[in-house]
């Protein structure tokens, strides 16, 4: 019999800091929206369907402190967790416990034009739902997109504050901006692709733009593979890109500071290199020279070694 009682004690614990209790799903049916603003720890998917909906799927303690309504065609979804009391979010926080599960699966039956993530959103497991003329992301405060493969005539992202995104874009343009210590990685398939980065913000790209396009400055990276007609690459502070496995015949460089660049121009490559810059060139293109000035210019392997103008 003691050990009955025990027993019965103990489940009830459990279900009083929340270790018993299952998520709670809760369908909302919402007016038309073409943009998505998502704030919170909050797992979200786009998929198509017959009307305008949320599908949430939430710890219920939490219900009451989430935020979801069409605002001027602005789909608006925020979790709080600041406003959560605390006895609420103790239950979680116990060892053993498992972490609250915070998801929605947003249906759409029109093309969505722009998303806005923050506050550690994800974005995953998305149907192409976005809009075929032009569709925007932007990202802030550890927000990430993950796995997500769209095509449009034209695509921009852009992200500040630790976030990241995997991304496999086909569209006429392509344009990303990176800044403080964002991480993005795409595949993409454009006719002109530009890439701002600032901050310490890192790209990988693997890109079949016919035009590349790069600015790079502060102390942010980039590498780049693939092929296209021409590129453009403006370097300044102590940036690095690394687009060696990029080839084209045609490049134009200018570079300031001592940042670094590798590149592969196979024809035609037009330079403007000062104030402590390096450039490091494969093949054996015609240089043109514009301007050197205490900066290094030479052929990576197999070349005749470096040039101190």
């Amino acid at each position: 019999m003691k050990k009955s009682i025990l027993l019965v004690l103990a489940f009830s614990l459990l279900f009083c800091t929340g270790m018993g209790a299952a998520p709670k799903q809760t369908s909302i049916s919402l007016s038309p929206f073409s943009s998505v603003s998502i704030a919170g720890p909050l797992e979200v998917s786009f998929v198509s369907g017959s009307d305008y909906r949320v599908l949430i799927t939430l710890e219920e303690p939490y219900m009451d402190y989430l935020v979801c309504r069409v605002e001027g065609r602005i789909l608006v979804m925020d979790l709080d967790e600041r406003k959560v009391p605390a006895d609420v979010r103790r239950q979680f926080r116990a060892k053993g416990t498992p972490n609250p599960v915070f998801s929605a699966v947003v249906y759409v039956p029109e093309p969505i034009q722009s998303v806005t993530l923050s506050g550690k959103s994800l974005l995953k497991d998305t149907e192409d739902v976005f809009d075929k003329a032009r569709v925007n992301f932007d990202l802030s405060n550890n927000a990430a997109i993950q796995n997500l493969s769209l095509s449009s005539q034209a695509v921009k992202i852009n992200m500040i504050n630790k976030s990241t995104a995997e991304i496999n874009v086909s569209c006429q343009v392509f344009e990303a901006v990176t800044s403080n210590t964002a991480n993005l990685r795409v595949d993409e398939d454009s006719e002109h692709s530009n890439y701002s980065l600032l901050g310490s913000s890192k790209v990988f790209s693997r890109s079949k733009s016919k035009q590349l396009d790069i600015n790079a400055k502060g102390n942010s990276e980039m590498t780049v593979s693939g092929s296209g007609d021409s590129a453009t690459y403006v370097l300044g502070g102590t940036s690095e890109v690394n687009a060696s496995a990029f080839e084209v015949p045609e490049a134009k460089v200018s570079m300031s500071s001592v940042c670094l660049l590798k590149q592969s121009a196979y024809k035609t490559l037009t330079v403007n290199l000062k104030g402590g810059s390096t450039l490091l060139f494969a093949n054996e293109p015609q240089v043109i020279v514009e301007n050197i000035k205490s900066s290094t210019m030479s052929r990576m392997s197999g070349g005749a070694g470096a040039a101190k103008l």
